[in-house]
């Protein structure tokens, strides 16, 4: 008896599954826009070492306690994204799953208690000649009433019930974080769309702009060819302008009508429900230049879809830990109660009840190979959760590096298409002045006008990016997204 329990102490210590470590991956200790931004030393302009290229925004190491839109100061954005995360499909899906796991995990609990079933049969039986030796004739046909319950209870000596309910754990939390993955994207697709419906409402106000000063310049050009003082050719260029202008507001407005289609679907409802106030244009917000991003090590720790992998890949360890345990015997407290008898009304009188009550222990003897079978395949599994984990955190270091460079780039850019904004409209002022007073010719004021024109459709343009570059930033990092 002695050897048995040295034994199967034995078996039981080399199926244990090893104690659970998150898997390791070397991070920096903080990030770097400065270092991502420099250009070589031998790849310098002149122009470039007079004006070195530094970072443009301040990344800070701290958190920020609320999630970023809330402090651009557009309540329209901040209604869009809290009905979205009340009301969009693909939260509603994510939700679903969770759900689904949830259960998953109550159904798992259940095999730690007791398993009790009732039950109830009638049958007409008859036995034959081979059945009862001896008998000359066929014994006559009966009922058999039957009815009582069913237990039985897995003692769980080795654990393998106990790590599937904590595998399924794992996969709840898993799913949980699948779900905060999907709330933070649904976010920045909806704030996203918001700042590319603003800009292109934008450029369009500039084309409108451009296109109503443009119409008093096709004036100007026909009361000067009236008077004798101008020329056909200078009308036509300036109405060629103008066509050129006017040709991009429908291409604009195409694109407004898509951004509000495409906000309708990530709230869940139709393009007419959609708030009055997308209706009318409105300004981008004032960006900020301090970023509250955390380190790359706080990335790992509250990114959703690192702590989703993280917990995927704990769950299939316990499941290698639950397959191990199928090597060692299972031992299953059962009890059948009841009673039996051929007529109703006799079911229950003394005499008739049964009783089978008793341990029953099952072994692998000749299974082995299936067992082994099924610890290679959760053995297989762990392998690619730990592959998906370490490629996960790989994928977010690197994309929130590169997201911070672009919003720091896109930033930066802002500043340099504001200066050519005022330059070009100075430019176009003064052109004018310089045509009125007979110093130049109109094609100066053409040019001016076009410069104008591109200047103030880049700027408009840069701040959707610098816009959508923010989103991305704090998408990419993480952070600032407390939605609970």
């Amino acid at each position: 008896m002695r050897k048995i329990s040295l034994l199967i102490a034995s078996a039981s210590l080399a199926c244990a599954a090893p104690g659970y470590r998150a898997p390791e991956v070397p991070v920096p200790a903080a990030y770097d826009v400065n270092r991502a931004v420099a250009v070589p030393q031998a790849q310098k302009t002149v122009s470039q070492n007079d004006t070195e290229s530094t970072s443009a925004v301040h990344l800070s190491t701290a958190l920020a306690a609320a999630p970023f839109w809330t402090s651009l100061g557009d309540t329209t954005l901040t209604a869009l994204v809290r009905e979205a995360q009340r009301a969009n499909l693909d939260v509603r899906i994510a939700e679903s799953r969770l759900s689904g796991a949830r259960a998953s995990r109550r159904l798992a609990r259940l095999d730690l208690i007791p398993t009790i079933t009732g039950t109830g049969s009638t049958a007409r039986l008859q036995n034959s000649l081979a059945q009862t030796p001896g008998l000359t004739s066929q014994a006559p046909a009966f009922n058999l009433y039957d009815v009582g319950f069913d237990a039985s209870w897995e003692v769980d000596f080795f654990g393998r019930v106990n790590r599937n309910v904590q595998a399924q754990s794992a996969l709840v939390e898993s799913t949980q974080h699948g779900l905060e993955d999907v709330q933070v994207s649904v976010a920045a697709e909806v704030a996203r769309t918001y700042f590319e419906l603003r800009g292109a409402q934008q450029r369009l106000a500039v084309a409108q702009r451009n296109a109503a000063n443009q119409r008093n310049t096709v004036r100007i050009t026909e009361d000067r060819l009236a008077a004798g003082r101008g020329t056909a050719f200078d009308t036509e260029r300036a109405k060629s302008v103008l066509y050129l202008t006017l040709s991009a507001t429908p291409g604009l407005e195409a694109e407004i009508a898509a951004d509000r289609n495409r906000l309708a679907v990530l709230l869940g409802k139709s393009a007419d429900a959609l708030p009055a106030a997308l209706l009318d244009s409105g300004p981008q917000p004032k960006l900020p230049d301090t970023l509250y991003v955390g380190s790359p090590d706080q990335l790992v720790r509250r990114r959703p879809d690192v702590l989703r992998a993280e917990r995927l890949y704990a769950a299939q360890s316990l499941f290698v830990g639950a397959a191990r345990a199928e090597y060692l015997p299972r031992v299953t407290l059962g009890a059948r109660m009841g009673y039996t008898s051929t007529k109703v009304d006799s079911l229950f009188r003394r005499g008739n009840s049964r009783l089978l009550l008793g341990p029953t222990v099952t072994f692998p003897l000749f299974d082995v190979g299936r067992v082994r079978e099924r610890v290679e395949a959760a053995t297989a599994g762990q392998e690619e959760a730990q592959a998906e984990y370490n490629a996960t955190v790989l994928e977010a270091l690197a994309e929130s590096q590169a997201a911070l460079v672009s919003y720091d780039r896109a930033h930066a850019r802002l500043s340099i298409l504001e200066s050519a904004v005022r330059s070009s409209a100075r430019a176009a002022d003064l052109a004018q002045q310089r045509f009125e007073a007979g110093l130049t010719d109109f094609l100066q004021v053409l040019d001016a006008e076009r410069t104008l024109l591109d200047a103030e459709n880049q700027l408009a343009a840069g701040r959707t990016s610098a816009a959508t570059a923010l989103v991305a930033a704090y998408k990419a990092v993480g952070g600032t997204w407390p939605i609970k």
